[in-house]
């Protein structure tokens, strides 16, 4: 028993090495390919704006160069105003496995495009079997717990699967009130804004009308592993919800069935069944 806990959570640990790895190494590929596009792109503008500037007397030069610079934002692709360096790249490739997808910074090169289908393919089951690995082990791990308080506690066992899933909802709460918090500090943002971008991002729609402007290292960190987290705990909860629902679903149709006649249907069938039994041992009584 200790050996086979052993190999799952080496398992488990492996797994979730190989995910990093591979967004590691995705993200080398993604900056080689992008970046080295964006540098042009830069280039392209500073000699364009140097010949703007060549004929202008250099006492104006400063207060021209802020509305030309505004004007590149505006229409420059995606690839001039966000850097294509390793952190973010990375944020990027976690965003394209996980199908969030924030649209805040994609590939606008056909090799980079190319890659992402490819990367994506890999990626994107990849990290469902490690999302699937944690979330069991979350679950057993929440089970672990309230099989513990119930012990102290004392308790029904019919009522360990609600307190189960009311665990897990709380559970999936604090990630989410945590890492709200950890936004609105950082990001200055309203706590409310702040918890919408995290179920936003926790459930993998991601719109995109919100990102966090935070670069620096301990930023990134948290934010792949809250992100990470998130996936795992919301998706415990959804998987419970959904077993819940399938049963409600199992209980309307069998309730459906009944209303429509069925289960008079096969009580007619049975009660046929019984009279031709006794039909036919009345016959073999008068026979003997």
């Amino acid at each position: 028993m200790r050996c086979s806990i052993n190999g799952k959570a080496i398992a488990a640990f492996a797994t979730f090495c190989t995910v990093l790895v591979y967004l590691a190494v995705g993200a080398a590929i993604f900056q080689a390919i992008e970046e080295s596009h964006e540098n042009e792109q830069r280039q392209n503008y500073e000699q364009q704006l140097h010949e703007l500037l060549r004929d202008v007397d250099e006492n104006f030069h400063a207060e021209l160069k802020a509305p030309c610079h505004m004007v590149e934002v505006l229409e420059a692709e995606p690839n001039v105003t966000n850097t294509w360096t390793f952190a973010p790249t990375v944020i990027f490739c976690l965003t394209v496995v996980t199908t969030i997808g924030y649209g805040y910074m994609y590939p606008v090169t056909d090799e980079g495009r190319g890659f992402c289908i490819f990367f994506a393919l890999i990626g994107i089951p990849l990290f469902m079997a490690c999302l699937a690995v944690y979330a069991q082990h979350t679950a057993n791990f929440i089970r672990w717990v309230c099989k513990k308080l119930r012990a102290i506690l004392g308790g029904k066992d019919e009522e360990n699967e609600t307190v189960q899933q009311i665990v897990t909802v709380l559970f999936c709460l604090l990630v989410i009130l945590t890492f709200s918090a950890y936004l609105s500090y950082k990001e200055n943002w309203t706590y409310f804004d702040s918890i919408y971008f995290t179920f936003i991002s926790f459930t993998t729609i991601g719109f995109g009308d919100l990102y966090p402007n935070s670069d620096d290292t301990l930023f990134y960190f948290l934010f792949v592993f809250f992100i990470i987290l998130g996936l795992i705990s919301l998706g415990t909860v959804i998987e419970a919800q959904t077993t819940n629902f399938s049963k409600f679903l199992t209980f309307i149709s069998n309730t459906c069935e009944c209303m429509c006649g069925k289960c008079l249907t096969v009580e007619k069938d049975t009660m046929s069944e019984v009279d031709d039994i006794n039909h036919t041992k009345d016959i073999h009584d008068n026979k003997v």
